[in-house]
């Protein structure tokens, strides 16, 4: 019995390397989906079974796939001292960096897959040469690492299950509820993603001009001084939307956002009941959002009388949530079939993807600000890299700097107030235009949204503050706020104008010295 229970055990052993092995070939397609903040799903039009179903498949197949591959080179070298557990681990290797790249762990422009196959099979091969029972250790020692992390498919092939078959919500891109009134005035908060006060106003660039920017400063309260309440998107806003700085986040499977903050560092559900819009609803406010990125119209959807919200980019294997679990299964090989049959087929561009969520969003935009909102947020995915505008053949849709999208900001802003003074409340509107954070040039630089003359203008140095201008009805002069203002205070702020207490320039000064 002895000898047979040892090739059961080997077999075994096999099964859970072969699981280890598949586990790292697939981790470019798996690793966004079983991180634990579920940022994948948060940022997707629910429900995403579709695409973890045809994961699910995926994974199977390669860690299936993985257990043969391995099963063939054990019998071809039974002593580990041949070459073809050189080019295993090369693959697995250049697997490992891809799923890096896809977590946004370590850049791109790193290095290549290409390039680490090499330095891993060149310094296998090294080994191989110097010495055979050494390389024969090194690959033992890698069987047995494989071994180890084979034991993950315990866990991982079930939550990849569970995530393929839990019955997750239905959402639209948009809604709209009837409102009861007509508003008597009118808030309209308008958040370009990314804008630099420093970019557009303190260290502008030669023969570059920002004329809306400029003319909404000039009959405006312009903080000048404003210090960042975060670094990232998914965060900031939502605390400027509670008043409470959000120091991690995360999702589950119904797409609800878990927060932790400042006030309370322990998880709990992020609390719309408390937010701006909520606000606005108590004082007899209606509501509308239209944002990019962050869910508006599922983390606020009971605060918000109308609501639409897009972001455009693609799953890491070309997965959708509107394709079938099938065809989502042979999405990451679809490409390369079609292109082997003469039926090559062109993605869209990155640049064209993030004009195609400008132009939608720009709709909705102006249909809000023409429509019967009392208390409107507008969050833009502009000057956010990377760059879709062209500022010298003036056409979006095209590959760009951050420059060029700030110039395009500026247009959109003298669009956007321009649509505001045409409606019949102008003379009771209160405009705010900030962002939610500076340029992050150091996020951008390693990146390949980054451009040769993002180098030159940025000056390789990150100045972190955000924009705010406040511009309340019938203002003709500029007032320029110097000291420094926590960006998180304008939950406060815009809480004031809310309830009726801040109306004027006078008023907003009084209140930011008594902050």
């Amino acid at each position: 019995m002895a000898p047979r229970r040892a090739s059961l055990d080997a077999g075994w052993h096999l099964w859970l390397r072969g699981a280890g092995a598949g586990i790292l070939t697939a981790l470019p397609l798996i690793i966004l989906h079983i991180l634990p903040s579920q940022q994948t799903l948060y940022h997707e039009l629910l429900p995403m079974n579709s695409v973890y179903q045809g994961v699910l498949i995926d994974f199977v197949v390669v860690v299936l796939f993985s257990v043969l591959v391995l099963w063939l080179v054990e019998r071809w070298e039974a002593r580990h001292r041949g070459l073809a557990w050189l080019i295993v681990a090369a693959v697995l290797v250049m697997r490992v960096f891809r799923g890096l790249v896809v977590a946004e762990i370590v850049s791109p422009k790193a290095a290549s897959g290409g390039r680490i196959f090499l330095v891993v099979a060149g310094a296998g091969l090294l080994v191989w040469i110097a010495n055979r029972r050494w390389y024969a250790g090194v690959v033992r020692g890698g069987r047995f690492v494989l071994l180890l992390l084979g034991f993950s498919i315990l866990w991982l092939l079930p939550e990849l299950t569970f995530m393929a078959f839990h019955a997750e919500p239905r959402e639209t891109a948009g809604f709209s509820k009837p409102i009861a009134q007509a508003p008597q005035r009118r808030i309209v908060w308008i958040l370009f993603d990314e804008a630099s006060q420093d970019q557009i106003f303190d260290h502008r660039q030669p023969g570059i001009d920002y004329p809306n920017f400029d003319r909404l400063a000039g009959h405006a309260v312009h903080f000048s001084n404003v210090q960042p309440a975060g670094y990232f998107t998914e965060k900031v806003i939502p605390a400027l939307f509670t008043g409470d700085t959000i120091t991690d986040e995360r999702s589950d499977l119904d797409g609800r956002l878990f927060v932790r903050t400042e006030r309370n560092p322990h998880w709990h559900v992020y609390p719309d009941r408390q937010t701006l819009f909520a606000d606005a609803q108590h004082e007899g406010w209606s509501t509308a959002a239209v944002g990019w990125y962050n869910p508006y119209c599922r983390t606020d959807v009971a605060e918000l009388d109308h609501c639409y919200w897009t972001l455009t980019t693609p799953l890491p294997g070309r997965y959708k949530p509107d394709r079938t679990a099938l065809q989502n299964a042979v999405a990451p090989v679809a490409k390369s079939l079609l292109r082997f049959a003469g039926r090559p087929i062109q993605d869209p561009a990155p640049w064209q993807m993030h004009a195609a969520d400008y132009s939608v969003l720009m709709q909705h935009a102006f249909e809000e600000i023409a429509g019967r909102g009392g208390f409107v947020f507008i969050h833009l995915p502009v000057p956010h890299p990377g760059g879709f505008y062209n500022r010298r053949t003036h056409q979006a849709g095209m590959d760009g700097s951050y420059l060029d999208n700030l110039v395009f900001a500026d247009q959109t802003l003298g669009a956007l107030l321009q649509a505001i003074d045409a409606t019949p409340l102008a003379d009771r509107t209160t405009v705010v235009v900030s962002s939610d954070h500076s340029w992050r040039v150091d996020l951008w630089r390693p990146t390949s949204d980054w451009r040769p003359e993002d180098t030159r203008v940025s000056g390789g140095r990150f100045d972190p503050r955000p924009l705010l201008i406040v511009r309340f009805p019938g203002e003709s002069e500029g007032v320029k706020v110097t000291r420094a203002f926590p960006l998180i205070d304008m939950h406060g702020m815009i809480e004031a104008m809310l309830a009726g207490r801040m109306n004027s320039p006078a008023d907003l000064q009084t209140w930011t010295t008594q902050q």
